[in-house]
């Protein structure tokens, strides 16, 4: 009987599996440690009466000085365009930010903070940069300079594997 590739895959991945569950055991932990970092920011979030993506908003302004274009926060904040539009309308009804139309193209806005986004920005963003300096700090200078680059090289290899992945075409 002749195997399909896709059997013959599930195969090698079940042997996987069963010859490496140190390897699954190490997989599990840091898909724990991520979604604990993950919890610890929504969680802070929504101490404010704030969503998870309101914050990563807040903290992008923050950190360029109060303006940014939407399609800048999509592409290095990795969101969608539909996520981070309707976050800025929620915000925008809610008084944090006003939208400006960059010169020469009405499709791209830039994001700017009100006053009473700044003052929320006070309270939110700048607390939590603190909170993360001293996080951080905990770490040697070595151990910091190892962070990112590994961090980055492991979101690199986990795209291009999950890239690998057959999928139906009407996944989403």
């Amino acid at each position: 009987m002749k195997q399909t590739m896709k059997q013959i895959e599930e195969q090698n991945r079940n042997q996987n599996s069963k010859l490496n569950p140190r390897l699954n055991q190490k997989l599990e932990a840091v898909n724990q440690v991520y979604e604990m970092i993950d919890d610890i920011y929504d969680s802070y979030a929504g101490s404010f009466g704030i969503t998870d993506a309101e914050l990563w908003v807040l903290y992008a302004l923050f950190e360029h000085n109060g303006d940014y274009l939407q399609t800048d926060i999509c592409r290095q904040w990795y969101y969608s365009l539909q996520t981070i539009h309707t976050t800025i309308k929620n915000m925008e009804k809610k008084g944090l930010i006003t939208l400006i139309c960059q010169p020469g193209n009405k499709k791209n806005k830039y994001i700017h903070l009100t006053e009473a986004g700044e003052k929320i920005m006070e309270e939110i963003a700048v607390p939590l940069t603190e909170a993360e300096k001293e996080a951080f700090s905990a770490l040697t200078q070595e151990e910091q300079d190892l962070l990112l680059p590994l961090l980055q090289k492991h979101a690199n290899a986990l795209k291009a594997a999950v890239e690998k992945i057959h999928r139906p075409k009407d996944a989403h």
